[in-house]
Parts: C-alpha cells; sequence; structure tokens
C-alpha cells in the first residue's frame, strides 16, 4: 500500500491499496462514523426526454456507515451518507452513495481519533508493498495441497491426490505422475517463495526428484505432523518458517493465538471479557488478541479494553473470524491477552 499521508493531529490519513490484501486493511481501519472521501461515479438521468444515462466521475465524501469487501470483484465498497460533492449539482447531500476502491484508487480517510493500532495497521500494509508471493505446499503419499499465504488468511489453490491403491502405488510411473502433477502446479501458480513441508519421507523424495527435474529452483523444505488445512496452519504458526512470514497479519494472528493456548494454565494468558479486562486495568498485557467478529457484536464494550490498552502500550492485534485462528479465539470467548507477568 502506498501511504500517501498520514496526520495524527487531524485524525486522518492518505492512501492508495496496491492488491487485493490492501483493500482487507483499508475494511478494518474504516469504521461507522469515519469520512472517506475519493473519486466515484453516478449514474446521471438525462432531463431531456429520450436521452440516455450515462456515468460521471465526481469526488465525494461519505460518512461511512458499512463496508461491503467482494472477495470475488477484488473490490472494496464503503457506503454511506454524502458530506459533500464536486460537481455539487450531480449528487444530493445526505443521498445514500457507495465508493468502490480497487487497487490503484486513492483514498481518504478522517476519523475521531487515528489510534496508534490504526497507524500501525497501515505502515504493515506499506511494508508489505512488493511482497514476493509465498506459495506453501504439505504433501505425504497420499495428497498434496498448494496455498498461498496471505493477509487475512490462507488461500487454498488446489488439492492432489496421488491415486495410490492400498499402500503401494501400482507402479513407479504413477508415482512419477504425482510429483509432475505438483511440480506443475507450483509452477502454473507464479509464485516467487515456496515452501515444502509434510510428514514421512515423501517430501525428501520430492526434493530429489525436483532437482533432478527443476535444478536451482529456490524452495525451503521443513517437517510437519499432518497434511491439509491442518498442516498448513502448523506450518505458518509453530515458527519454523518465521523468516519468511514475518510481515503476514495473517501469521501474527495465528503465533498470537498459539501462544496464549500454551500459556493457559500457566497463569500467562488471560480469556474473555472478565478476565483480560482485568489483565488490561492491572497493566499485565503485553498483546491483546480480539476477534473482529466480537467488535462488531459488542463494539462500546470492546472498544474500551481497546482503548485503554493501546493507551498502555500492549500491541493490539485484530483476529479474522473466519481464520483457524479466529475460531480458536471465538472459542475462547472472542477476546484474550498474552501477560507481561502471570496474574495468578
Amino acid at each position: 500500500m502506498k501511504i500517501l499521508k498520514v496526520d495524527r493531529k487531524n485524525n486522518c490519513f492518505e492512501a492508495i491499496p496496491d492488491s487485493f490484501d490492501d483493500l482487507w486493511h483499508i475494511e478494518k481501519l474504516v469504521e461507522k462514523g469515519d469520512l472517506v472521501s475519493g473519486e466515484s461515479e453516478r449514474k446521471i438521468k438525462p432531463k431531456t426526454e429520450g436521452e440516455k444515462a450515462f456515468r460521471q466521475k465526481i469526488f465525494v465524501e461519505i460518512e461511512a456507515e458499512k463496508t461491503d469487501y467482494q472477495e470475488a470483484t477484488n473490490q472494496l465498497r464503503i457506503l454511506g451518507i454524502v458530506t459533500s460533492a464536486k460537481p455539487e449539482e450531480l449528487v444530493a447531500l445526505k443521498a445514500h452513495h457507495a465508493i468502490e476502491v480497487e487497487p490503484g484508487t486513492k483514498i481518504t480517510v478522517k476519523k475521531k481519533e487515528l489510534k496508534n493500532y490504526h497507524v500501525e495497521r497501515l505502515e504493515r500494509a506499506k511494508n508489505a508493498s512488493g511482497r514476493e508471493k509465498l506459495l506453501l505446499v504439505v504433501m505425504d503419499d497420499e495428497e498434496a495441497e498448494l496455498a498461498f499465504l496471505k493477509d487475512n488468511g490462507l488461500e487454498t489453490k488446489t488439492r492432489i491426490l496421488a491415486g495410490k491403491s492400498g499402500k503401494r502405488y501400482e507402479n513407479k510411473e504413477k508415482g512419477n505422475k504425482y510429483f509432475d502433477e505438483i511440480t506443475s502446479a507450483i509452477e502454473n501458480t507464479g509464485a516467487e517463495k515456496i515452501v515444502i513441508a509434510g510428514p514421512g519421507f515423501e517430501k525428501d523424495k520430492f526434493r530429489k526428484f525436483l532437482d533432478e527435474k527443476k535444478p536451482g529452483k529456490k524452495i525451503s523444505y521443513e517437517t510437519t505432523n499432518s497434511v491439509g488445512i491442518t498442516g498448513l496452519n502448523e506450518l505458518v504458526k509453530t515458527g519454523k518458517i518465521d523468516k519468511l512470514i514475518e510481515n503476514y497479519h495473517s501469521a501474527e494472528e495465528a503465533k498470537a493465538v498459539e501462544k496464549i493456548l500454551q500459556g493457559l494454565g500457566l497463569g500467562e494468558a488471560s480469556v474473555g471479557f472478565e478476565e483480560t479486562k482485568k489483565a488490561v486495568d492491572a497493566n499485565a498485557v503485553e498483546t491483546l488478541t480480539i476477534s473482529e467478529k466480537t467488535i462488531a457484536e459488542q463494539r462500546q464494550k470492546t472498544e474500551e479494553i481497546i482503548d485503554k490498552a493501546d493507551r498502555l502500550g500492549a500491541k493490539i492485534i485484530f483476529v479474522n473470524p473466519k481464520s483457524e485462528a479466529g475460531k480458536q479465539l471465538e472459542g475462547l470467548g472472542g477476546i484474550a491477552a498474552s501477560l507481561r507477568y502471570k496474574m495468578r
């Protein structure tokens, strides 16, 4: 993301999203009541009968009511009430309007208060610009799962079955076909960085296969206990590929939730509203982790905790409820924290 301006005095920022992930970050930054401005299009009805309606570009500012992130069209729609527009005669004030944000679209957002965690999210998105695409592959002798790691989670690409009969390949040629299919699928993704992992020795056989067929290809190899989605999540959250994933929000949230799970029973984590509020009030929170679903459903209650944690210097991580980490966090009450010191 290109950050054109961050104005803490006037609580606003200007940015140009570069990618699908950037749109996801913008959606999480825009809240109800924010003033959002940018270029838009409006269908203009002709004044003269018989003439066709036409679309014209306008500059519009709206007071945001909600956002609609559309993965299928790679577009973010911000819906709200018009507070100002140019040309003024084309858009009625207080009319409903939607600003459609795509990669390359400049957007300005004025908030009631531009907080530390808002700016941190902008910086994270900025630092991710130009990041090489990272493909994760987990495999064994039965199946291989390929997925891109993105800021909003894992984007699964394909699942390849080995086509085995019992515990053995029907013949050596069939084994090569499995490896050929995986190789072709990897090349078709256009990934610049690749990690191949899995249990057992099949990944090692595949490594030897690639060294013969595609010498010089830069690939990292790791071990996991599982394959499929479970294996992909294990690869992200266990620290095995930290150097490759350090700037990914989805990896950060997965590791934060994993740290909380490990801290349970040791007095090193708090879960649920009551425990977490006590920890925040005691300035014991190192990292506050909260589900975006919980924020949407209990905004006032959560904002009080978030704001105090932010003022006290805690790191704030918002978790996508659709991710594996988000589902785990929802099971803990939607809000939790890892602690600077034990509370009990």
